[in-house]
């Protein structure tokens, strides 16, 4: 009897085609036509992405059906697997789990297993009261549990085993993800799971380090914080007093505007960049006030990396000048874990955190592309 995996939800075929049809929907200004044919001739596999769900917890630690999904090539063997965290969805309705083809998975292109959870408040649990936005513990343990799924689903369903080396990769809140199941698989320490390399981009990995340099910047490409206070404040009982850390429309309109269910684009357009249009005075002080300090101790909780060595190699990038995600947060990151000793590497670019987005996924595909030619020469 299965202890994770659950049932399939649905399942299709694409191709390379429809990954460009979805693309130009979610990014009309990308320049597309010299690129589609040489990579329409150039990929031609075919990806089925089967959607389940598959049993977790939540950050209480109840019992919970989640989902994800995931995709292998169907025209020929797989290459590996590969298991990517998605980016954040603000809003509830474009997870895998609901539309199975998403950004995220032209990995599989290359000829990879490619698993990718919907994490919770996303896919079948996208009703839930409160999304958990960067609970460090809760994504680990989530995303781990999909894992755990996925392996009882191939031989369960397909007939045969699912490779046990993997690669974990992820890029913003999907690095943040990333990193948080890094760290649960080396606390598990499973025998059938074993990670050959990360590669994590443009992530929150220490709470503390973002919001302190928010409030000595005053500004933030994406208004994040919100989100996050809205979800530390639920799961955590913190029964805060709102108007004591946000003021102006946002404290007004709070309800609507962070019921996840506007897009990125337009709570940057409502809520705006600079951070002290919204947030409370206090916020930028040094003491900061009753409310704040309680949620200043919850990010504290959720940093990955105090308290914990990575025994994993780990690629680590970040655009020097980006204004979603402060690098000091990757510089500081990289800097803790070399002085433990640990196996990471920085690598940082320009571009602003979107367009440094699109290097990262080419770099993912070179590392993929490069993992396959190492294992056929040696084999």
């Amino acid at each position: 009897m299965n202890q994770y995996f659950r049932e399939v939800l649905k399942e299709d075929d694409f191709t390379i085609k429809d990954v460009f049809v979805e693309v130009k929907k979610d990014f009309p200004d990308l320049k597309l036509a010299k690129v589609e044919p040489v990579m329409t001739n150039l990929f031609r596999m075919k990806v089925r992405i089967t959607a389940i769900s598959y049993h977790t917890i939540t950050p209480n630690g109840d019992p919970v059906v989640s989902s994800g999904i995931i995709m292998r090539p169907i025209n020929r063997k797989p290459r590996g697997v590969l298991h990517f965290l998605p980016s954040a969805n603000i809003d509830k309705f474009g997870s895998g789990g609901d539309v199975l083809l998403i950004f995220e998975g032209v990995l599989s292109f290359l000829g990879y297993i490619v698993i990718i959870p919907d994490l919770l408040g996303n896919g079948i649990t996208k009703d839930t009261e409160e999304y958990p936005f960067l609970l460090a513990e809760n994504t680990g343990r989530v995303a781990y549990d999909m894992h755990r799924a996925a392996l009882e689903y191939f031989p369960a369903i397909l007939g045969y085993p699912m490779q046990k080396h993997i690669s974990v990769g992820g890029y913003s809140m999907g690095g943040s993800g990333a990193l948080a199941l890094v760290r649960h698989i080396e606390q598990e320490n499973p025998s059938d799971i074993i990670v050959d390399k990360a590669i994590i981009g443009g992530g929150i990995y220490d709470l503390l380090t973002a919001f302190e340099e928010f409030a000595r910047t005053e500004y933030a490409e994406y208004p994040a914080a919100p989100g996050v206070f809205k979800a530390y404040d639920y799961w955590y009982k913190l029964n805060l007093d709102y108007s004591k850390v946000f003021q102006g429309p946002l404290l007004e309109n709070m309800g609507h505007w962070l019921n996840r269910t506007h897009t990125r684009d337009q709570l940057a357009e409502w809520i705006g960049r600079d951070m002290r249009k919204y947030m409370h005075p206090d916020f930028f002080k040094p003491e900061r006030n009753e409310e704040l300090n309680k949620l200043w101790e919850k990010l504290t909780e959720n940093s990955l990396v105090d308290n914990w060595t990575p025994k994993t190699d780990i690629r680590f990038a970040h655009a020097s000048d980006d204004l979603s995600v402060p690098v000091k947060v990757a510089s500081y990151t990289y800097e803790q874990f070399r002085k433990k000793g640990a196996r990471v590497r920085m690598r940082y670019g320009k571009g602003g955190h979107y367009e440094f987005g699109k290097w990262f996924f080419l770099r993912m595909a070179f590392h993929l592309v490069v993992k396959r030619l190492a294992i056929w020469t040696r084999n």
